[in-house]
């Protein structure tokens, strides 16, 4: 969200003018927004399947996120092991989070991904890439309070997460004219 320079509140991209003009320029973004997504989705499924353990690639700029945890670099490992543990394990928080990621891979499916976030976060809170999916579909879904926090929250476990963070509250702003 942007601060509003004079009184400091939060603009959002619902409080535009309400022309089409601005309408169909926030369908170009979501549909943009969409895009950057998947192609991160697909980028993390190459990073993954070529055997990369000790990060999770972002789709900004080539950014990599590193996690010095030793249990969330296990749980990456074991991922990658057997891949279809993701669908039974039910302990481990980065499965979670690769389940909702594919809900919303596989049609959109935002409140589902929210549903596996929360039980990834709910298995470890000191994870951060689960904070940041949420957000993103938080985001998505117009949910811009909620999502700033599972943003603000994901910085706070991992700084590394500011540049992406950054990013995503960029494409979520609406352009002051």
């Amino acid at each position: 969200m942007k601060r509003n320079g004079s009184s400091g509140n939060l603009i959002r991209p619902e409080q535009g003018d309400g022309s089409a003009c601005g309408k169909k320029e926030r369908g170009k973004n979501m549909k943009a927004i969409w895009y950057l997504f998947t192609i991160g989705v697909i980028l993390a499924a190459i990073a993954l399947s070529a055997g990369c353990t000790d990060y999770m690639p972002s789709p900004v700029g080539g950014y990599m996120i590193t996690d010095n945890n030793v249990t969330h670099q296990k749980w990456m490992s074991e991922y990658l092991e057997d891949p279809e543990k993701f669908k039974t394990n039910p302990e481990n928080p980065l499965e979670w989070t690769l389940k909702g990621m594919s809900s919303v891979a596989a049609g959109g499916r935002h409140e589902e991904a929210l549903e596996y976030y929360d039980i990834a976060i709910g298995l470890d809170p000191e994870y951060a890439f689960p904070y940041y999916e949420k957000a993103f579909s938080l985001l998505i879904l117009q949910r811009y309070d909620e999502g700033e926090e599972c943003l603000e929250k994901a910085v706070e476990i991992n700084p590394q997460y500011e540049p992406l963070a950054k990013r995503i509250r960029s494409d979520f702003i609406r352009k002051e004219s």
